[in-house]
């Protein structure tokens, strides 16, 4: 399972593994949701019209991955966290403590109200695929 994806100097780290891939974490996501028969692209542009935001959306692909990023999409210092993998959240005065095992933790400077706005789109998301089936 992917824990978060974040860009450093030489390319984008996948953790918990830190394996190496030779891109951005942006196209990472894009591969995984190449991965899942979609394009971000569609993903963004049908959420839009079912939920009726338009700026940090949630990508939820499955039960497995549903990936928000800590800033802008497009910003190279965003970290795309996955939020099937986080297993504790402490709430701190000006950031979010995610932790997902012993060893790998992100201290990310992201309001509670932006945090809980996100966790409701990817419940929403999943919702809307539920009632598909």
């Amino acid at each position: 399972m992917i824990y978060y994806i974040q860009n450093e100097n030489d390319g984008a780290y996948i953790y918990p593994n830190k394996k190496r891939a030779n891109f951005t974490a942006l196209s990472v996501i894009k591969n995984i949701c190449i991965e899942h028969l979609t394009s971000l692209e569609s993903y963004l542009k049908a959420v839009k019209n079912i939920l009726d935001s338009r700026y940090r959306i949630p990508i939820v692909l499955s039960s497995k991955y549903a990936f928000f990023s800590t800033k802008a999409m497009r910003n190279i210092d965003s970290i795309w966290i996955n939020y099937f993998a986080v297993k504790e959240i402490i709430y701190l005065e000006k950031t979010i403590m995610f932790i997902f095992d012993v060893h790998h933790r992100l201290e990310i400077e992201i309001s509670t109200k932006n945090y809980q706005r996100l966790v409701g789109l990817i419940f929403k998301v999943l919702k809307y695929k539920s009632s598909l089936e």
